[in-house]
C-alpha cells in the first residue's frame, strides 16, 4: 500500500504490478472481471475449463494496460488447485482472486439428488475455498498482502423458488467469507464478496426467455432492467485495489437496487 496523501486519489484504484488468478474467465461475468482487472493495470491469469473461451478473453484483453495469461483448467478438480496456485504464483506472486466459476441447477427440492447436490456444492463452495486456501498459504509464507474476492448471489439473501443446492453453496460462501475475513485480516489478506443481481448474459437470457420470467424480475427490480456484466466493474476494482485498503469481510451487493427496496 503506498503512503496516503491524506485524501483519496485516482491512484488508489491502480493495479498496476499486481497479479490477479481469475476463475471462470471464459465467458460471462467472469469474463467481464478479468477484463476490468487488466484495464485497471492487473497481471491476470484467466482460468476456465475451456481452452477456446479463454482465447476469446485474451483477444479481449488486447490492447489493455495490463496482461491476460490463459490457464486453462477445472477448478472442480479440487486436488489439481495446489497446483494451479503453484503455477500461477510461480509466474508472478498472486495478489489477488476472484472466484467466479459457478454453477447453477434450477430444479424442484423434490428432485434434487446427491449428484446435483455434490456438483453445485463443489464448484461453488469447496473449490473457492481450497483455491483461496492454496493461494493465501503463498502469500502468508511470502508476507504478502491481498485481496480474495467471492462471488454471492441474490439467493444468499431471498428465498427463490427452484434453487435449493445454488442458494445453499452461495450462503454458505458469504459466511465463509465472514470467517476467513476474521482470520486472514489480521495478516493483510482481505476477503470480500460481490452479489450480483440479474445481469445481462447468456445464462439469464435463457432463464428470462419467456414474458412471463422476464416481467417478475423486473417487477422485483428498481432500476427496472438487467445489469451490464461491465457494471460490476467498479466493484471489482475496488475490492481489488488500495481503494479498499480498510474494507474486509463485506458483502457488496451490485444489483440495481433489489435488496434495498
Amino acid at each position: 500500500m503506498n503512503p496516503s496523501p491524506g485524501h483519496a486519489s485516482p491512484q488508489s484504484f491502480d493495479l498496476t504490478g499486481r497479479h490477479v488468478l481469475v476463475t471462470g474467465a471464459g465467458r460471462g461475468l467472469g469474463q467481464s472481471m478479468a477484463l476490468t482487472a487488466a484495464a485497471f493495470g492487473a497481471t491476470v491469469t484467466a482460468v476456465s475449463r475451456s481452452a477456446d473461451q479463454l482465447a476469446t478473453t485474451a483477444k479481449a484483453a488486447a490492447g489493455l494496460p495490463g496482461e491476460v495469461r490463459i490457464a486453462p483448467a477445472d477448478v472442480a478438480d479440487l486436488d489439481g488447485l495446489d497446483s494451479l496456485a503453484s503455477d500461477a504464483h510461480a509466474h508472478a506472486p498472486l495478489y489477488g482472486v476472484i472466484h467466479a466459476a459457478g454453477v447453477q441447477r434450477r430444479l424442484d427440492a423434490e428432485d434434487v439428488t446427491p449428484q446435483i447436490w455434490r456438483e453445485v456444492m463443489t464448484l461453488n463452495l469447496d473449490a473457492p475455498f481450497f483455491l483461496s486456501q492454496a493461494i493465501t498459504k503463498r502469500q502468508i509464507n511470502d508476507g504478502l498482502a491481498g485481496s480474495h474476492v467471492f462471488i454471492g448471489s441474490l439467493n444468499s439473501s431471498i428465498g427463490l423458488p427452484r434453487n435449493v443446492p445454488y442458494a445453499t453453496s452461495k450462503t454458505g460462501l458469504l459466511g465463509m467469507t465472514r470467517a476467513l475475513s476474521s482470520e486472514w485480516s489480521g495478516r493483510g489478506i482481505r476477503a470480500n464478496a460481490i452479489g450480483p443481481g440479474y445481469y445481462r448474459t447468456a445464462l439469464t437470457e435463457d432463464l428470462l426467455s419467456s414474458q412471463a420470467d422476464h416481467d417478475r424480475i423486473m417487477a422485483r427490480i428498481p432500476m427496472k432492467r438487467l445489469g451490464l456484466p461491465e457494471e460490476l466493474g467498479g466493484a471489482i476494482a475496488f475490492l481489488l485495489s488500495d481503494a479498499s485498503s480498510y474494507v474486509s469481510g463485506q458483502i457488496l451487493n451490485v444489483d440495481g437496487g433489489w435488496l434495498g427496496s
